[in-house]
């Protein structure tokens, strides 16, 4: 079997990050779909099957993790049922380390005040209309309140509604409304569903922003998944713990830091 090689494109849109015996990571531009959709366009997964039967591969590659269609990014792939399992329930016990960098249309509360530097938003989620998520809680519910050079954003559960999901997300300001954000739980749509909710929506969202907003207006969503840490995986086969993607060119810009 032909091993593929480290930046070709598997398709349009994606690229290979890292090759082995065991795990692919994968880096996709944002408006490439993960599965496929209603669209008709070229989707990972079906790469994936189109490149396992070019090589007879057997047996298939395994998607192990998915981002949104408009989001950019690193992907996991285990090429064996050892390491999707292992991935798995690492991913289960949130051990693998997830950042993005996440470009937002407003700076989030506390961002003005001195020393405000890291935000760690706990505003529980559930599914809403529409296919959308939601916080569980009243908007005008969530406390704010400034713990050292921390500010923290949350319900309080007294308040919290039917069928909360815990979600964690922490974010480091970078200046002006970037921020980089480790996601600590994989609740769908979170970090879009923590900063709209939060007064700064995601550039280029309009699902859960603002459309007619011009702060918010961009080219493709402000989300990129930047860097993924992997524990330690007793395979024998050799690999660097942390896998990172460079920002794209068509990442949104930040107008309050030009």
């Amino acid at each position: 079997m032909k091993a593929p090689a480290v930046g070709a494109d598997l398709i349009p849109g994606v690229r290979w990050r890292w090759v082995d015996e065991a795990l692919w990571v994968l880096d996709k531009s944002a408006g490439v779909s993960v599965l496929a959709d209603r669209t008709g366009a070229p989707s990972l997964h079906e790469a994936l099957k189109a490149w396992q039967d070019g090589e007879a591969r057997r047996p298939r590659p395994r998607i192990v993790h998915r981002i949104d269609k408009d989001t950019s990014g690193l992907l996991l792939v285990a090429l064996n049922a050892e390491m999707e399992r292992t991935l798995g329930a690492a991913f289960e016990t949130r051990s693998i380390g997830k950042w993005y960098l996440a470009q937002a249309s407003a700076p989030l509360p506390g961002d003005a005040r001195e020393g405000a530097e890291r935000h760690r938003i706990t505003l529980p989620l559930r599914p809403g209309r529409k296919g959308r998520m939601r916080v569980a809680g009243p908007r005008e519910a969530i406390w704010h309140r400034s713990q050292g050079g921390l500010w923290v954003h949350e319900v309080p559960p007294a308040l919290e509604q039917p069928g909360a999901q815990s979600a964690l997300t922490v974010a480091r300001h970078l200046g002006g409304a970037r921020y980089l954000v480790r996601l600590h739980t994989g609740r769908t749509h979170q970090i879009r569903v923590h900063f709209a909710w939060l007064g700064a929506p995601l550039k280029g969202d309009p699902r859960y922003g603002r459309p007619d907003d011009a702060a918010q207006q961009a080219s493709r969503l402000g989300l990129h998944c930047h860097a993924l840490l992997l524990p330690e995986i007793a395979d024998g086969i050799s690999r660097p713990r942390r896998f990172t993607s460079p920002l794209p060119k068509d990442f949104p810009s930040d107008a309050l830091a030009t």
